[in-house]
């Protein structure tokens, strides 16, 4: 019921060019995650008016959903989603001790419930990833279809045979990391020298950070995010909590039945050349994994057609 009422409130607003107004394309709200008056309210938007509703998380811990919306923003004619900020995020602040990684599951069980949607397909971008599948494993009823995009790893600590596979592909991400593009990149731009103004340094910032996240470095003009908009303090936060003795949240997915997709660039450096992620998830039950060629973590940047036709794909991933 509620989920009708969000979309009645949404189909209202795209009628309302009777006047020449230009047409909305998204709404957004606050979540309310408790009755006490320093309870963190959420940022929430919801963009498309698609019959299938999609659950967007974003990476961090403490990122924005903007680079989210970019990603599937082509998408948005077929699909309605939902995106949000974790608390502490830039628009969900939040009291540190009110921060935590149990709070950011139940954050996303909150808005489901808010929404009014039984079984939810989420999407979760890097620690998104890992948010959904802790998810996921606490509340497989309610998930249909489950889908992370260059998730952070789903189990810590990783196994000696985990970290041995790793280091193989070490040499070739390190190469990777002093590639000649990203010093010709700062060139081009007259980054290079000292005494360089606040926009020269972010741009530089931008670049660096992006010859890690992107495979095409020239890409990272796309990126709108970093520096004061990222809240490093979160990631601490929550991590700082995770279980004691670890997680692995593989062996509760391996039970569930749901559709698991899983897409990631060949050139991520959470997994250089995808020779961890497929051994995982090729494990579990009805589980797929893609890997999109001459792409980064943030692989829209890098690939956006092959991303969009993956993402599209998954989505529409038919239910056991």
């Amino acid at each position: 019921m509620a989920k009708q009422i969000i979309l009645i409130i949404f189909a209202a607003f795209l009628s309302s060019n009777l006047s020449g107004q230009q047409i909305p394309t998204t709404i957004d709200w606050f979540l309310r995650t408790g009755s006490s008056q320093n309870s963190p309210q959420l940022y929430v938007k919801e963009m498309g008016m698609g019959k299938d509703t999609i659950v967007m998380l974003h990476g961090g811990w403490g990122g924005a959903h903007d680079e989210l919306v970019d990603a599937v923003r082509n998408l948005g004619s077929q699909f309605h989603f939902i995106f949000y900020e974790q608390r502490g995020s830039l628009r969900s602040p939040c009291a540190d001790s009110l921060i935590s990684f149990d709070a950011h599951i139940e954050d996303l069980e909150r808005l489901r419930k808010e929404l009014g949607i039984q079984k939810m397909i989420v999407v979760g971008h890097s620690m998104g990833g890992l948010l959904a599948g802790a998810y996921a494993s606490r509340y497989p009823e309610r998930i249909k279809k489950l889908i992370l995009l260059a998730p952070a790893y789903l189990k810590e600590p990783l196994s000696k045979g985990d970290i041995a596979i790793l280091s193989v592909s070490r040499p070739a991400f390190e190469s990777f990391l002093v590639r000649p593009d990203i010093r010709a990149e700062l060139e081009k731009y007259n980054l290079t020298g000292d005494n360089l103004n606040s926009r020269q340094e972010t741009f530089k910032n931008r670049i660096n950070l992006c010859g890690r996240m992107v495979y095409d470095v020239s890409n990272w003009k796309k990126f709108q995010g970093g520096g004061p908009l990222f809240k490093f303090n979160v990631y601490n936060l929550t991590t700082r909590t995770y279980p004691p003795d670890g997680f692995n949240f593989f062996t509760a997915l391996q039970k569930t039945g749901f559709p698991i997709r899983v897409i990631m660039g060949d050139n991520d450096f959470l997994d250089f050349g995808n020779t961890l992620m497929p051994k995982w998830y090729n494990e579990i039950p009805n589980s797929r994994f893609i890997s999109i060629k001459n792409a980064g973590h943030l692989l829209w940047f890098d690939q956006p057609e092959a991303f969009e036709k993956a993402l599209k794909e998954s989505i529409k991933a038919p239910n056991p």
